[in-house]
Protein backbone atom coordinates (compact mmCIF):
# COMPACT_ATOMS: atom_id res chain seq x y z
CA UNK A 1 0.00 0.00 0.00
CA UNK A 2 2.90 2.64 0.93
CA UNK A 3 4.86 2.11 -2.65
CA UNK A 4 1.27 2.63 -4.10
CA UNK A 5 1.07 5.91 -2.57
CA UNK A 6 4.59 6.86 -2.99
CA UNK A 7 4.44 6.00 -6.98
CA UNK A 8 0.85 8.02 -7.09
CA UNK A 9 2.54 11.17 -5.23
CA UNK A 10 5.72 10.85 -7.44
CA UNK A 11 3.32 10.57 -11.06
CA UNK A 12 1.46 13.70 -9.70
CA UNK A 13 4.35 15.72 -9.17
CA UNK A 14 5.61 14.87 -12.28
CA UNK A 15 2.70 16.12 -14.15
CA UNK A 16 2.48 19.45 -12.49
CA UNK A 17 6.25 19.74 -13.33
CA UNK A 18 5.61 18.52 -16.87
CA UNK A 19 2.94 21.39 -17.38
CA UNK A 20 2.51 23.68 -20.11
CA UNK A 21 5.74 25.62 -21.84
CA UNK A 22 6.06 29.15 -22.51
CA UNK A 23 7.07 30.90 -26.02
CA UNK A 24 9.14 33.88 -25.81
CA UNK A 25 8.36 35.05 -29.19
CA UNK A 26 4.30 34.96 -29.32
CA UNK A 27 2.62 36.03 -31.91
CA UNK A 28 -0.49 39.02 -31.79
CA UNK A 29 -2.69 36.68 -34.23
CA UNK A 30 -4.69 34.10 -32.42
CA UNK A 31 -4.42 30.56 -33.15
CA UNK A 32 -7.69 30.32 -34.09
CA UNK A 33 -8.19 32.58 -36.93
CA UNK A 34 -10.64 31.50 -39.30
CA UNK A 35 -10.22 30.66 -42.93
CA UNK A 36 -11.22 32.37 -46.08
CA UNK A 37 -13.57 29.14 -46.62
CA UNK A 38 -15.41 29.14 -43.00
CA UNK A 39 -18.61 31.34 -43.07
CA UNK A 40 -18.93 31.14 -46.60
CA UNK A 41 -22.63 28.89 -47.34
CA UNK A 42 -21.41 25.85 -49.04
CA UNK A 43 -24.48 23.52 -48.97
CA UNK A 44 -27.25 24.88 -51.17
CA UNK A 45 -30.80 25.48 -49.07
CA UNK A 46 -28.09 26.07 -45.90
CA UNK A 47 -27.99 29.66 -45.39
CA UNK A 48 -28.09 31.18 -42.19
CA UNK A 49 -29.92 35.01 -42.17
Amino acid sequence: MRALLTTTLLAAVALLLAGCATIEDESDLPWNTPQPWEGSPSIPGLNQY
